[in-house]
């Protein structure tokens, strides 16, 4: 059985009135490259903010590279992950230089090989202080800082400051520390076409609460969407149980099957009196909207 190094059980948050997170239910793979989806405000930021001990949970449990969070992960945990996301600050009075001294002390395994690196992916102006950096050089320089101790859990929050070319080098490197089996990668995004095709795990969320998780191949055979022709009935419009969604255009229709099956796929045919029908596989953007565009 396959480790898991993040679980996160019926995870809830309020802020006053407003629910943030409402039960999020996830587990994340020793090994994977685990895509967490959702549009802006879907409760990305918050579920990692509290996997990281920066923001106190409601309810529900966390369990973090074998620790059960409390509050805040202990020191020892903190050592074996890194986080990056836009709204963390870093020492703004520090050079680039004093910030990576800084920080590699609180880290036992930092890899001053792999630091040099990333400084020239990067090219990081280690002499400027770190208020004077761009936003993409500063999450340039949290990347670096969250890397270099080679983490076993990575956690990245939307990294869309990063140019074209850092994030390819980025994406390849965290692949290749995968490969070596180093790394577990989480990555926040509502973005879900840059990871197609590299994210083998994800968990799709939406108003705080996960529509699907688990991995990539699994569950684009249990979305399908299926052309029917011919068809002699079917409202324009109409969701139906079990996950069915039908749009009809003259005689032709739609649908996108939740939990799909042929024979499901069959019996929807015979309730629409259809002459014939094919189906398609989602990728992962076509997946995202096809569960959550009637969702508004």
């Amino acid at each position: 059985m396959t480790e898991d190094v993040l679980v996160v059980e019926k995870l809830e948050k309020r802020y006053g009135s407003v629910r943030a997170l409402g039960r999020l239910t996830f587990r994340v793979p020793k090994g994977a490259f685990f895509g967490l989806f959702g549009r802006n405000g879907a409760g990305k930021t918050t579920t990692l903010d509290i996997v990281t001990g920066l923001l106190m949970r409601d309810s529900g449990r966390v369990t973090i590279l074998g620790e059960q969070l409390r509050v805040e992960p202990e020191p020892e945990t903190k050592a074996r992950f890194g986080y990056v996301a836009g709204h963390l600050q870093l020492y703004d009075w520090m050079t680039c230089r004093e910030h990576v001294e800084f920080v590699s002390q609180f880290y036992p395994t930092w890899d001053r090989e792999r630091e040099q690196e990333l400084l020239a992916m990067f090219r990081i102006p280690l002499d400027q202080r770190v208020g004077t950096l761009s936003a993409g050089q500063n999450a340039q320089a949290q990347l670096l800082m969250a890397l270099a101790h080679r983490p076993e859990l990575l956690l990245i929050d939307e990294p869309g400051n990063l140019d074209a070319v850092v994030r390819q080098r980025l994406m390849e490197t965290m692949i290749e520390a995968i490969a070596d089996e180093e790394t577990t990668v989480v990555m926040a995004s509502h973005i879900i076409s840059e990871l197609d095709g590299v994210c083998d795990h994800l968990c799709i969320i939406d108003r705080g609460a996960a529509l699907t998780s688990g991995p990539v191949e699994s569950l684009a055979e249990s979305v399908r969407r299926v052309h029917y022709r011919g068809v002699k009935q079917v409202p324009l419009s109409v969701t139906g149980e079990g996950g069915f969604r039908v749009e009809r255009h003259g005689d032709e229709a739609r649908a996108v099957i939740v939990g799909y099956t042929p024979e499901r796929a069959e019996a929807l045919a015979r309730e629409l009196g259809a002459e014939s029908h094919e189906t398609e596989r989602l990728g992962l953007q076509e997946l995202f909207v096809a569960l959550t565009e009637d969702r508004e």
